[in-house]
């Protein structure tokens, strides 16, 4: 009995001894590194490690105490980047600071009438548009900034559908108020008059394509209609 209690005493002062001796380490623990990784690099090209370590001035950070670095501070300078949607920073046990970020990223770009073009992130938000990097999206033309949101409705509507994605380029608005989608290489406008069900609008462009495809009178065709619920009006060239 008295065996284990010794044993137990040893051991609680052993642990004791390690912790004692892990705080008072971790207390004078510096920066050996710093190390960033954008997460998401290959989709959206915003921001690199060389970048961000610019902006934020890295090299200062190594040599510095662990303790002594405000990790809040870091990550506020982060989201201070227009293009940085989340980040995160955190020191590891052999003192490297690891600054993890995640980028915005742009649906669709506003060309607005008289003012500076912006973007519109995958959550409707305004983001500036930055020298660095020029995402190949649809283009929206529009007199009124409102007006973007029809336009990006139908874009995040139809962003994972590869029929809609190859034709979307522009877009714009018309005197109607009806979206209208000018498309690469068509030669002719789409008017979608609004954002809404555009997988029926699909079948029934898919349809005069292909019946006009086998005519061989496709560019033909200045304007296709599909405001129309189960009928395609097509104005051809004078």
């Amino acid at each position: 009995m008295i065996a284990r209690i010794l044993s137990s005493i040893l051991l609680v002062a052993t642990l004791g001894a390690v912790l004692g001796f892990a705080t008072v380490e971790a207390e004078t623990r510096r920066v050996t590194g710093v190390l960033v990784d954008v997460k998401d690099e290959a989709a959206v090209a915003f921001l690199d490690a060389d970048r961000i370590e610019t902006l934020l001035g890295t090299t200062k950070l190594e040599g510095e105490l662990i303790r002594n670095v405000d990790l809040q501070l870091v990550v506020n300078h982060l989201h201070d980047m227009d293009a940085c949607r989340d980040a995160q920073v955190y020191p590891t046990m052999d003192g490297v600071l690891h600054i993890d970020v995640w980028q915005r990223h742009p649906v669709m770009r506003v060309h607005l009438e008289g003012g500076q073009d912006y973007y519109l992130d995958e959550d409707g938000r305004r983001m500036d548009l930055d020298p660095h990097f020029t995402p190949h999206i649809p283009v929206m033309h529009v007199a009124r900034e409102t007006q973007a949101t029809m336009g990006y409705r139908f874009v995040k509507a139809t962003q994972k559908d590869a029929f809609w994605n190859a034709l979307t380029d522009q877009l714009s608005m018309n005197d109607k108020g009806e979206l209208v989608l000018h498309p690469r290489l068509a030669g002719h406008d789409i008017v979608l008059g609004d954002a809404s069900d555009p997988a029926h609008k699909k079948r029934n462009l898919l349809a005069f394509y292909r019946a006009h495809v086998k005519r061989g009178n496709l560019r033909n065709f200045k304007r296709i209609d599909l405001t129309y619920r189960d009928q395609v009006i097509a104005q051809r060239y004078p």
